[in-house]
């Protein structure tokens, strides 16, 4: 399990972020309040919650662990997730 991944911002929007780590393009989708807090900046680091499917592997980066912990919440409820 990936815990954060910190690297050099190669191209951000308000729904995803691009992060380059060791010369290796992560796609993290990233909600607008992370996107808020990272449009200005070169570094970051997003902690990371994987959604391993049958038919995707996809990662949700966000700002700080209480974000994440509220995507957690948010996904565990029934009909949401």
């Amino acid at each position: 399990m990936i815990e954060y991944i910190q690297g050099e911002i190669a191209e951000i929007t308000p729904t995803y972020a691009i992060l380059d780590n060791n010369n290796i393009g992560y796609y993290i989708n990233i909600s607008l309040n992370t996107y808020g807090e990272l449009s200005d900046k070169k570094q970051c680091k997003l902690y990371i919650h994987e959604a391993i499917r049958e038919d995707a592997y996809v990662l949700y980066g966000f700002i700080n662990k209480a974000e994440r912990q509220l995507f957690l919440h948010l996904i565990s409820v029934s009909g949401i997730g």
